[in-house]
């Protein structure tokens, strides 16, 4: 079988991709040093302004990759220089934060997901809704920039570009080695959680000590593995959206941490997995050191460079013994990523890179060199049917993923209690999860420990009258089925 490599384009061609952005952008935009606001460069003999830009260097070569596009703007753009500042993604937003707080805040910043509205929160993203053009809402499908659902939107005004396709972050993919089931006698991946259990002992077995038969990707593989058995919002802030309650001793979703703790206690985990960076387990998988894990969807791009030749199949995440009871969620249309300082100033300047990193070439430029699905799908949905890896994700997608209640867009109260939620990190079930399967310890109690902790966070807000249980309630929705906000 053939493979069409995404990752394969030179950092030449980047930076030619860029340059035709860049151009674009430029000559679009043409306007006099004294009216940045018709979208030109001060490059009439004016001073240079200095733009600072935050960012994740992820995934591999995206250091070299922002560079390339930078220098590219810049020079369509000789007016305005960029100051590119890396920070790992664990130290991201504190590294921001602390920007902010010594008076040298970035001009441009990177604040992923959830992360955005610990920035909103504290007043440092500024709206973009005075820059936005019919031309810019163009760029992505039809509707999708709508206030109530684009996620990127803020009391109906836009804070924050994207730069991927609304489902690519949010999928939950499972990924096997062909050959390495096929010589433990398995002919396809396993559906169930049953089946994984029985494939992982068998391909162990067989490896004796080289492979193994799973690795899990840390705790987040336990997220993506429960979620297809309870409704998403009990491993992802461990509260029942059908009920409003603390729900994280959940039957099934012990069930999906036992699950782990039995496979790494009977050795189908492949060994040393849980100093792993997040590089290490699509190495090893491409490696052949293991047969099956729940992967990321960058992931597959990186395998398929590594090793071009790698018999993998795509497919959806294993579900319980007793069946599928909820889907991967679709939150919103988008994640918001890329946001301008409410401190910047040099609004206009900072639109222009915001504007050239939503342009259609930067988004080709970026699904050439990464396989990422980005946020323009005309850059990319042509090649769904010629490339077997990206029928394959899109597939799974279309399959497992469907509209889910969304707290934070729903009320004013529901954003408050996750918000609160996200700065409690603690709360969350996956270190337990970590500590029982790294220890061999049961979870129920650790679960049952974390509800009380939650039933307290929760009457600690409740009894503020900020919000209510009817904010994170929604007996109606049936997991099974796409949530319709308007019934």
């Amino acid at each position: 079988m053939s493979h069409v490599r995404h990752a394969q384009m030179s950092r030449r061609s980047v930076l030619t991709a860029g340059l035709g952005a860049a151009a674009g952008l430029g000559l679009a935009a043409c306007g006099s040093s004294e009216d940045p606001s018709g979208g030109g460069s001060s490059s009439g003999g004016g001073a240079t302004v200095e733009l600072t830009l935050a960012l994740i260097p992820d995934p591999p070569g995206a250091s070299e990759f922002y560079r390339a596009q930078m220098d590219a703007f810049e020079a369509a753009n000789p007016g305005i220089r960029i100051n590119i500042i890396e920070n790992p993604g664990d130290q991201q937003l504190s590294a921001v934060e602390l920007m902010f707080q010594q008076g040298n805040a970035p001009d441009i910043y990177r604040a992923q997901a959830a992360g955005f509205d610990r920035m909103y929160s504290r007043g440092w993203a500024r709206s973009l809704e005075e820059f936005v053009t019919d031309d810019f809402r163009s760029r992505f499908p039809e509707g999708s920039l709508e206030p109530a659902s684009s996620g990127l939107h803020r009391n109906g005004e836009l804070y924050s570009i994207p730069l991927v396709w609304g489902k690519w972050s949010a999928m939950d993919l499972f990924v096997y080695n062909r050959s390495l089931l096929a010589a433990s006698g398995f002919d396809a991946a396993p559906t169930t959680w049953g089946e994984l259990e029985e494939i992982a002992r068998a391909v162990t077995a067989d490896g004796g000590g080289q492979v193994f038969g799973m690795a899990p990707e840390q705790a987040s593989g336990i997220v993506r593995l429960s979620r297809q058995g309870v409704p998403y919002s009990i491993p992802g802030d461990g509260i029942n959206l059908l009920t409003g309650e603390p729900d994280t001793a959940n039957a099934t979703m012990v069930e999906a941490v036992e699950l782990m703790r039995r496979m790494n206690a009977d050795g189908s985990l492949i060994t040393g997995w849980e100093s792993w960076d997040s590089a290490r387990s699509y190495t090893e998988f491409a490696a052949g050191s293991f047969a099956m894990y729940t992967a990321q969807s960058w992931h597959i791009a990186e395998i398929r460079n590594l090793n071009p030749d790698i018999e993998m199949g795509i497919v959806p995440v294993p579900v319980p013994d007793s069946g599928r009871a909820s889907f991967t969620p679709i939150l919103q249309q988008f994640d918001p990523l890329w946001s301008m300082s409410s401190e910047t100033e040099h609004p206009e300047e900072a639109w222009l890179v915001l504007d050239f990193l939503a342009s259609e070439d930067f988004y080709r430029a970026y699904y050439e060199e990464f396989g990422t699905l980005t946020a323009m799908q005309s850059v990319w949905e042509d090649e769904i049917q010629a490339n077997p890896d990206l029928s394959e994700v899109f597939g799974v997608a279309e399959s497992t993923m469907q509209v889910v209640p969304n707290p934070k867009l729903a009320s004013e109260g529901g954003a408050t209690i996750l918000n609160a939620r996200a700065e409690r990190p603690e709360l969350r079930f996956t270190d337990s999860a970590l500590e029982s399967m790294i220890k061999n310890e049961d979870f129920a109690p650790k679960a049952a420990a974390l509800d009380e902790q939650l039933r307290t966070f929760l009457d600690e807000i409740f009894a503020t009258g900020d919000a209510s249980v009817e904010d994170i309630s929604f007996p109606d929705w049936d997991p099974l089925q796409p949530y319709d906000a308007a019934n």
